[in-house]
């Protein structure tokens, strides 16, 4: 554990000497959760230097170490795991295997430049200023571009993009609203609401408890959620695929599509360098069983996370 930290705070602090090969330099890959048990999320952080590379999956506190070839190919291992890793221009791809977890994935990108995480910084703040006027206008009852407003979402401070502060919550006001108390389900939505704006199920039922003039407000928000979601693309494609910042859109478009998720692919790099989930489903229509497949863009979840690297690196530097 503290040869994790060490290598943690050396990876993120150190800085480069001069480089001495085009592979040369720090990267970073976020990682979403994986299969359970190992259904958390990671930054896996990776130093090259000449033909070396040394680095750290941050939250597992596994480093690990290895060798690239002149073209950018390469082995590294974590004691008795090992994987291969791929570095093309400024991207990398890393695969591994281990006992609990087996076949493990990560793909990432050059780090920013302490300069252009100071920028990042600053494009954090701005994003979470306009989202919160874009919420205050939206519970006031006035026009909200609400895919703006869902673009904003993963760089505020309360983003949930997996539903750990949101889903058990959720859960209970749907109990409590069925079960006839309002009183319950409202104060339950409050504190959803507070910590994830997006959701349109939890302003769809707020509208349901307050009635049809006081929940006007909460019934036209979570109307424009749902329409700048499902207009966001048809998901028949990475071209077409639908934008989601959370996986609790990824779940409701299934369940407005009405498809039932066989496999699940996650944080595919695609062509345009955009991140997809591929989802393989079955479609029941006129009672007929149909295979589907449906793409997401899930690149928000990535610049949320990086933008939020980049304010603790910044505040970092600062105080050092």
């Amino acid at each position: 554990m503290r040869l994790g930290a060490i290598l943690a705070a050396c990876l993120v602090l150190m800085p480069l000497p001069a480089l001495a090969g085009s592979f040369d330099g720090k990267w970073i890959a976020e990682m979403p959760p994986q299969a359970a048990p190992c259904n958390w999320t990671a930054v896996m952080r990776v130093l090259v230097m000449d033909d070396q590379i040394m680095g750290q999956v941050i939250s597992r506190s596994a480093p690990f170490s290895g060798t690239i070839d002149a073209n950018g190919s390469g082995n590294f291992s974590f004691g008795h795991d090992t994987g291969v890793i791929k570095f093309t221009g400024d991207r990398f791809d890393a695969d591994w295997n281990t006992p609990k977890c087996g076949h493990l994935h990560a793909s990432g990108d050059r780090e920013p430049s302490v300069a252009r995480k100071a920028e990042m910084a600053a494009e954090r703040k701005e994003f979470q200023a306009r989202f919160a006027a874009m919420v205050s206008d939206a519970q006031a009852g006035k026009s909200v571009d609400y895919t703006a407003l869902r673009a904003a979402y993963p760089f505020t401070t309360a983003w949930d993009p997996y539903g750990n502060k949101t889903d058990a919550l959720m859960d209970q006001a749907v109990a409590a609203q069925k079960g006839g108390d309002c009183a319950t389900a409202l104060e339950k939505l409050d504190q959803i609401i507070k910590a994830d704006f997006t959701i349109d199920g939890a302003h769809a039922l707020r509208a349901d408890c307050l009635g049809k003039d006081k929940g006007a407000a909460e019934n036209a928000i979570a109307n424009g959620l749902i329409h700048s979601l499902m207009d966001s693309g048809d998901g028949a494609s990475e071209k077409t695929a639908y934008v989601v910042v959370t996986m609790r859109e990824e779940r409701d478009v299934l369940a407005n599509r009405h498809i039932q998720t066989k496999t699940r692919q996650t944080n595919l790099r695609g062509s345009d360098g955009h991140y997809y989930d591929r989802v393989d489903g079955i479609s029941l229509k006129n009672g007929v069983a149909e295979n589907r497949t449906l793409f997401f863009d899930v690149s928000a979840f990535t610049a949320g996370r990086l933008s939020r690297d980049a304010e603790v690196t910044t505040v970092a530097t600062t105080i050092h």
